[in-house]
């Protein structure tokens, strides 16, 4: 794979060049670039498979490149500091990231998922969705949700409840569409924390835009708006109830 490098600092570019030397024999760093300004230049002129992104760069960030780019014709990895903001971005578009410093293993893991030949257009629909994100207000964010078949672009105030099946989650919307993820309930649970969803139960997941009312009889059941009735776990009542005047 043809590889550019886009980093500001070059200490993080000498190390991600060893490591592809290392652990990446297929991979060749064609070009490496600086900042926004000098990297869109760069892959107007080169033609990679791969960048490698900064995410904060001295006159910008690597939104911003993708941005001023436009249309994907090669694979996206971020190259980022612990950012919980930065990485909860990713992981609502499904864009690979690796962590600054860099381990081994996680850039393996991701040039994999790389040399996997995926459709260009889910790539463009993922980078498209993650770059449009940074510039909604949280009720107009979207998810990329993926199962084996269908990549979905997901609005996150559609989504009414969420569902544990063992290491699978289910997805409920709005148009009474179900989607199933490989992916646990935990994931999406603090995916999801500033978004008014609630853990009424170890198997549930709500979204309270969606909520109806609750009720006391049986130990304590939720009724959300698309007629689904859920337990509430006892533990959990009082949170609820909580969460619930917190919402307005």
């Amino acid at each position: 794979m043809r590889v550019i490098l886009i980093d500001d600092d070059a200490v993080v570019r000498d190390n991600l060049k060893t490591l592809l030397s290392i652990y990446a024999s297929d991979c060749e760093v064609v070009a490496e670039a600086d900042g926004v300004k000098a990297g869109v230049e760069l892959l107007k002129s080169n033609k990679p498979d791969l960048l490698l992104l900064d995410v904060e760069m001295k006159d910008g960030t690597g939104f911003d490149l993708l941005s001023i780019y436009g249309a994907l014709d090669f694979k996206v990895i971020f190259v980022t500091g612990h950012n919980e903001f930065a990485i909860k971005a990713f992981k609502f578009s499904a864009i690979d990231y690796v962590l600054k410093p860099v381990d081994p293993d996680d850039l393996v893991n991701a040039l994999q998922k790389a040399r996997i030949l995926l459709d260009q257009n889910e790539q463009n629909l993922k980078v498209a969705n993650l770059v449009q994100n940074k510039d909604k207000n949280q009720e107009e964010q979207k998810i990329i949700l993926k199962d084996s078949e269908t990549v979905f672009l997901v609005a996150v105030k559609d989504i009414v409840r969420c569902e544990s099946e063992g290491n699978y989650t289910k997805f409920f919307l709005t148009d009474g569409r179900k989607i199933t993820i490989t992916k646990t309930l935990k994931e999406y649970d603090q995916l999801f924390k500033d978004h008014h969803f609630f853990r009424a139960h170890q198997s549930h997941l709500i979204n309270l835009i969606h909520f109806d009312r609750y009720e006391k009889k049986e130990g304590g059941i939720v009724h959300m708006k698309d007629g689904s009735v859920l337990p509430v776990a006892v533990r959990k009542r009082d949170m609820l109830m909580t969460a619930l005047e917190n919402l307005h």
